[in-house]
């Protein structure tokens, strides 16, 4: 297990959360804007951005045959330092914005939008009381 790794009670670890994606490159261009950083892996088949913790991957299921439904089949949820803003800045970046604005549930504030493929994510952060 690297040291990155945290085990669970159970023996378990999370390693990588990924979505699957139909094209690769439409959805690794969208994650490195949303990111800002360059992936650590980037292949046809499996691309990976790496965080602190657990890395976030993007899954080409068909170079193995599988096929996905796309879309809503997994939201990564990713914390931000100032949520307003990462809004006004995606919302300009995403296909489209799910959420009617920002989303404010006791502090816990967060919007959603939709992937190159489908999928939704949420960006969120938590105001101090």
């Amino acid at each position: 297990m690297s040291s990155k790794q945290h085990e669970s009670g159970n023996g378990m670890a999370l390693s990588t959360v990924y979505v699957g994606v139909e094209d690769m490159d439409r959805a690794l261009s969208f994650y490195e804007d949303l990111f800002g950083m360059e992936p650590e892996q980037a292949e046809e088949r499996f691309s990976m951005f790496a965080f602190d913790g657990v890395d976030f991957g993007l899954y080409d299921g068909s170079a193995d045959g599988h096929e996905f439904e796309f879309g809503d089949n997994c939201v990564p949820n990713f914390e931000v330092s100032d949520v307003d803003a990462a809004f006004e800045r995606v919302s300009e970046l995403a296909p489209e914005v799910v959420s009617d604005g920002i989303l404010d549930i006791d502090g816990y504030r967060c919007f959603h939008v939709r992937d190159t493929e489908g999928n939704v994510v949420e960006l969120f952060s938590v105001d101090s009381a």
